[in-house]
Parts: structure tokens; sequence; C-alpha cells
């Protein structure tokens, strides 16, 4: 056992004044079971939902043959549910955690299902039965005041947001340096987060560039450790991009979340929950929030733009770029982070015309013309998943700060650490 593993069972153990009832989390195990079977089982319907699975093969051949109704799934859910709330709850942290985990997943497992049936639901509703939380919403007058301070330190004339993009452009990468740039960046991510966490044995992942598609980068987690990075190289790309893609989807993030939940729970523990990742679910919140949240946490302060100016630029072959005033931009810019999630909102509730969404993103949340399709085609396909970007990066910087209230560091790395360490429940923020 890892001397890194070891501090975080210590960790876990500090909050146990007793034992859990010896037959807990026997008794979890068949409902978990039942959890992994029926999200295979509404896997059958939306093709989205089953993010990665990696548990015993023969469960996604009955699930297929199976062909269980939506309205049947959303049934199964609440009687496990129903079960679990019966349940009187292990005062053993880390079991706590494991019910509290099945319960809001199951929950959000009906939800979808019932969603996915035709049932009619917000987009705040949905991002409360789906995800657990509500995205806060803020008046334009919120926006416009942010628009005006960013309005003061970009140069030339004219409208903001082109301003903004004009501004960008000496950012820009490339198109025949990104596969370079990328692979720098995700190294040196992963080489930063090998100083602070453990990760496991023989873990690793395979990057493809393809195009074509609503997002900008994704991970597929294969099992065992391993992992398929894709990046679309049919969007823009700056000099940012090769840290917070490579932090995002590969160290601390995606990847290294994935793996070590394998490592730690479905291998070590044999908890089956751990055997599908579902998309549409409260798991998806802490997996784009840490995402979000761990470029800072990898590189601090003064240290990004001291790798983007001595590593990365050479390699894009800029000369010249005004990175202390980017970092201006992006810190006014973090004051309007939640416009895009107001534009879904308002554009899926039906309130805002497809115009009028463009006319927003374009003002307030500065999305240049060229993103605006892959905007729609993101949202339209995965509709609140939204809310788990900003909003999960919010709540993952309320449990990092929580934990290290000084924000130095080191302390952070160690706070994200134990986040990493702990099943993805919804009661890490709400306890």
């Amino acid at each position: 056992m890892s001397a890194f593993r070891c501090l975080i069972l210590m960790v876990l153990c500090a909050s146990c004044s007793e034992e859990a009832p010896p037959d807990f989390e026997v008794r979890l195990n068949p409902v978990a079971e039942q959890y992994v079977r029926l999200a295979l089982a509404l896997g059958e319907h939306d093709s989205d939902y089953v993010d990665a699975y990696f548990g015993p093969p023969e469960w996604r051949e009955q699930a297929a043959q199976q062909e269980r109704t939506l309205a049947e799934i959303a049934a199964a859910a609440d009687k496990v549910v129903a079960k679990l709330q019966a349940m009187d709850v292990a005062t053993d942290s880390l079991l706590a955690l494991r019910h509290n985990f099945l319960r809001a997943h199951l929950q959000s497992l009906a939800a979808v299902s019932r969603i996915r049936g035709g049932l009619s639901a917000s987009f705040d509703e949905e991002s409360k039965s789906v995800y657990g939380f509500v995205a806060p919403s803020y008046p334009e007058k919120h926006y416009a005041e942010a628009l005006k301070r960013l309005d003061t330190v970009l140069p030339g004339d004219g409208p903001t947001h082109a301003r903004y993009l004009a501004f960008r452009e000496q950012f820009r990468i490339p198109d025949d340096k990104v596969e370079n740039i990328v692979r720098a960046g995700i190294d040196e991510c992963r080489n930063r987060t090998l100083r602070h966490m453990a990760l496991p044995d023989g873990e690793g992942f395979v990057l493809e560039f393809v195009s074509g598609q609503p997002w900008g980068a994704y991970n597929w987690y294969q099992g065992g450790g391993q992992g398929l990075i894709q990046v679309n190289l049919g969007r823009p790309r700056h000099l940012g991009t090769s840290i917070r893609l490579g932090c995002h989807e590969g160290y601390p993030g995606h990847h290294t979340f994935s793996s070590l939940l394998e490592d730690r729970y479905l291998s070590d523990r044999g908890w089956i929950e751990f055997a599908v990742f579902p998309l549409f679910s409260p798991q998806a919140v802490i997996f784009e929030g840490s995402g979000d949240l761990a470029s800072l946490v990898a590189f601090p302060g003064a240290s990004r733009n001291e790798f983007l100016r001595d590593v990365i630029m050479p390699i894009a072959g800029i000369e010249a770029a005004d990175l202390d005033a980017m970092q201006v931009v992006r810190e006014l810019m973090h004051e309007m982070r939640y416009a895009g999630i107001e534009a879904a909102r308002n554009y899926l509730d039906g309130n805002w015309s497809k115009e009028a969404t463009t006319d927003w993103l374009t003002n307030y949340a500065l999305v240049a013309p060229e993103d605006i399709d892959a905007w729609f085609g993101f949202t339209e396909r995965y509709r609140a998943y939204r809310i788990n970007y900003v909003l999960g990066e919010d709540l993952v910087l309320s449990f990092v700060r929580k934990e290290n209230p000084d924000a130095d560091a080191e302390g952070d790395w160690q706070a994200l650490a134990k986040l990493l360490s702990l099943p993805p429940a919804p009661a890490l923020f709400t306890d």
C-alpha cells in the first residue's frame, strides 16, 4: 500500500467515531449491482448515457436482450432508492458517502429515464433532478457591469466582443502546431501531478486528434487505468489550451480521477458501481468541476505564464504575446462565467430565440462567430450538462477552500487529492 493511500485512509477514518454495522457494506453490494444493470439498460435508450463501462461483459449483453422500457427502468430505480432510504446510514464516513452516491445516482437515473420518456422539465428542473444542483441566475445588469470593467483593459475601439476576439488572436496556435503543443501540455500536467499524487501502476492513455465533434476534447476512460483522450482539431486553439486541456482531460483531471476511482473502489474493494460512468449523473458535477479547477491547482500564480512563455510559445513559433495582459483579461472574464449557462437556460426553456441567444453569447459570453454552431450543437445534445463546468468548479473550489483556507499551493494539491480519493457523491458539498 502506497504512503499516499495510507494517508487517505487515515484522513477518512479520522472522522469515524463508530464502526459501521458489520453487514452495511454487504447490504449495499446488491444495490450497487442493480444500479449498474439499470444504467446499462438506460444506455440502450440513450447512447450518450453510459460514458464508460468495464464491468462483466455479459451484463451489457443482458441489458441489450432484456429491452426494458424507460418507464420500467424508472420504476425499478425508484424501488431501489426506497430500499436505500429505509437503511440506517452508516456512521463510517466512507460508507456513508457510498450510500449517498448510490441513492443520488439512482434518483438521477430515474429522472433521466422519465425525461427521455417525454417528461417535460425546465432547464433548472433537469439540472436539479439529474445532477443535484441548480446554477445561479444573474440579471443582465451583472454581465453588463462586468463587460464595462473588461472594456477598460482591452485595446482599440469598437464593441467589446470584437476587441476581445482581436486581442485574443495574438495567442492563437498555428494549426500545424496544435498536436505538439497539446502533447507538451499533457506531459507537463502529468509531471506536476506525479509530484503531489500517486497514480495507479501502469495507468496511461492514447491521444487522438479528430474533427466534426460538438466538444473541444473528450476523455473516454477504457478501464484498467487506460484512457483515450480525443482532441477536436475543428475548434480554434490558443496558448492556454495546452494547460487547460492537459489538466482537464488528463492530469489531475478526468483520467486521474477515473483511474483512481477504479483502482481504489472497484479493484480494491469490489464496489461494482464504479464499473460504470454515467454521463448524465451527479458525479459529472465533480468530474467537470475538478477538471476545470485542475489547471489552477497545477499551475498556481506566475507558473502558468512561465510555462507558456518558456515552453509553449517556442513550440508555437510565437515570439511575442502579452501574457500578463491576458491574465488580467481572464480574471475579469471570470465574473462573466455564468453567461453561457444563462443562455442555455433561456434557449432550452424557449424564452429566447436562436438569434437572441446568439446575441447574448456574442455580447456577454464573448463566443467567437466560428464557435457559435458548436455551442448550439453541444447545448442541444447535452442540455443541462452545461452547469457541470462552471458550477462544478465553484463547488469543487469551495471544498478545496474548506480544506485549505490559507489557499497555499501545496494545500490546494492536498485538498484536491483528498477530493479525488472519495466517492463522487453530492454529500461532499451539501453536508
